[in-house]
């Protein structure tokens, strides 16, 4: 049957199929060819923030387009790295846009889809990520870095802006990020740059509240597993789980009673206090309801040779297409791939290939491709 996947791979993919191999026809499609407009290429490794995004799965929600993209109060992401080391936007490209996708979605999860981030976008309402170097001395906490950012740029001092940076730079090993006054960071050398990015924007946002009902008294949260709840060692801190749902952690507000409700029960400290309320920011919009997606349903089909591999595709859905080398680590090969093919480039007949199905929600679980 590889003669028979070969030649149908050939007429997917417009490449030939010959007696012994393959020829490419004029302009073969490569890995880095077949990704669409989401992607630059292979994104990191799971160690790096993909597992994050995996774990995620099912609650990303694509960003909306308010306005122009530009005017008005907005969240400006940044992509920070160090002057002298090499910028890795290009690698982290593909994680950092679907993580906007997963702070888009908990806003709109954790308010029935009447409420999202008011991100600087661009026509197709993808975030607009600004990218900058900075000396390494700046790099390793957020008060610097803002010092920095606003004394040298201009574009960095707008009052109607969130900055919220991601750096590719190390810092202290008691966090994974700060936000506070409308300035947000999240480092790669901790936790990445995923569902953090969430919880030091909310904080950016002015959340949580000292005297809200259930405030630790630094900052977060006691009762329950949301964004923004966890023991930080403030002295009003309790253990108490009132909203134990898995899916908890990628949701704001536990009871919609200390720092987000779309509409806050009468009388409650919320509704007393509707500076507290993140769903009042000017840089969250008051939106209509829409339908938030749902996972894809995993590839079916995914057949492989020595030289492609192809799957069924469905319209709309995009494909992620990795390889196992060993040890258990996966390697992403291609990301976003609308086709329902692709030709495997130095990949050994030994070497196990995966594809799994990408959406505005997440990911499905990974198949992996047969021989046949």
């Amino acid at each position: 049957m590889a003669g028979a996947l070969t030649a149908g791979v050939a007429a997917l993919l417009g490449v030939s199929s010959l007696v012994g191999g393959w020829s490419p026809l004029p302009g073969p499609r490569t890995a880095a060819e077949v990704a669409s407009d989401y992607a630059a290429g292979p994104r990191q490794s799971a160690s790096d923030a993909d597992y994050y995004l995996v774990d995620a799965s099912g609650n990303w929600s694509a960003p909306r387009c308010i306005g122009n993209g530009r005017s008005g109060a907005r969240v400006q992401p940044v992509f920070v790295y160090r002057k002298g080391y090499p910028n890795r936007f290009p690698r982290f490209r593909t994680v950092l846009q679907r993580s906007t996708a997963l702070t888009t979605g908990i806003f709109e999860r954790s308010s029935g889809a009447l409420r999202t981030v008011r991100w600087v976008h661009d026509s197709a309402c993808k975030p607009v990520i600004w990218q900058v170097s900075v000396p390494v001395s700046v790099s390793h906490n957020l008060v610097n870095l803002r010092r920095y950012l606003t004394d040298r740029y201009p574009r960095f001092r707008r009052s109607n802006r969130v900055y919220s940076l991601w750096v590719d730079s190390t810092t202290s090993p008691s966090w994974s990020g700060l936000g506070g006054d409308r300035w947000s960071a999240t480092w790669s050398s901790s936790w990445g740059f995923v569902w953090v990015d969430a919880h030091e924007l909310v904080h950016a946002l002015g959340a949580v509240s000292a005297s809200a009902p259930h405030s630790t008294g630094k900052g977060h949260c006691y009762d329950a597993y949301d964004v923004m709840c966890y023991s930080d060692g403030g002295v009003r801190w309790r253990k108490a789980t009132m909203c134990p749902s898995p899916s908890s952690v990628y949701r704001l507000d536990c009871g919609d009673d200390d720092y987000f409700a779309v509409r806050p029960k009468k009388g409650s400290w919320l509704a007393r206090h509707p500076g507290a309320n993140v769903a009042n920011s000017r840089f969250v919009a008051r939106v209509k309801a829409r339908p938030l997606p749902v996972e894809p349903a995993a590839p079916t089909n995914v057949l492989r040779d020595g030289y492609a591999v192809i799957w069924d595709s469905v319209p709309g859905v995009r494909y992620d297409v990795g390889t196992m080398p060993g040890r258990g680590s996966i390697r992403w090969i291609a990301t976003d791939v609308t086709s329902g093919g692709m030709v495997l480039n130095d990949v050994d007949w030994d070497t196990k290939v995966f594809v799994r199905a990408v959406s505005d929600a997440g990911y499905s679980a990974p198949v992996r491709a047969a021989f046949r």
